[in-house]
């Protein structure tokens, strides 16, 4: 995990350019037709403690829902009536913190396919003390489990590119 910590930390240190983060291993891509428990591993990949995970009959139409497990804390993924990346991704999040933080990666803004990078929470907070909150998130937006990411519409998505472009 220091690994992804120190790419990312060179990033704003200017040490690696934009073009080299989006190639490196600190960037999880994940496409919008992605099997959500494939969602859950990609993260996991990223994590020194990974999450357990296994999959529960639900009766209903788009197949199991998602149980996240670590030590005494278990979550079972609340679709409703259908499986979702977004919120598998948020309530993967939530199910994480304080320990870790997966934060998406805002240049892959208006892509199908989008980048997230999951640090433990004290890496993030050493970022934003070291090079600014409001730096690191322009690049590595945080999610909450109000959070649209593959659900933004086009409008949404101008909008989010254009505010991006006014606060460079």
């Amino acid at each position: 995990m220091e690994g992804l910590y120190n790419i990312v930390k060179d990033f704003f240190s200017h040490d690696m350019d934009l073009d080299d983060l989006f190639d490196s291993e600190a960037i999880i891509w994940i496409d919008w037709r992605e099997y959500d428990e494939d969602v859950v591993n990609y993260f996991n990949d990223m994590m020194d403690e990974p999450i357990d995970i296994k999959t529960v009959s639900n009766g209903k139409p788009y197949g199991d829902d998602i149980v996240l497990k670590h030590g005494n804390k278990e979550l079972q993924i609340p679709y409703g009536d259908e499986q979702d990346r977004d919120v598998t991704i948020k309530y993967f999040n939530d199910f994480v913190k304080p320990d870790y933080e997966v934060r998406w990666f805002a240049e892959s803004l208006g892509n199908d396919t989008l980048g997230f990078t999951v640090l433990s929470g004290a890496e993030w907070a050493k970022l934003d003390d070291e090079f600014g909150a409001d730096t690191v998130c322009y690049y590595f937006e945080p999610i909450d489990l109000e959070s649209n990411i593959f659900n933004l519409d086009m409008d949404e998505v101008s909008e989010l590119l254009e505010l991006r472009e006014n606060n460079r």
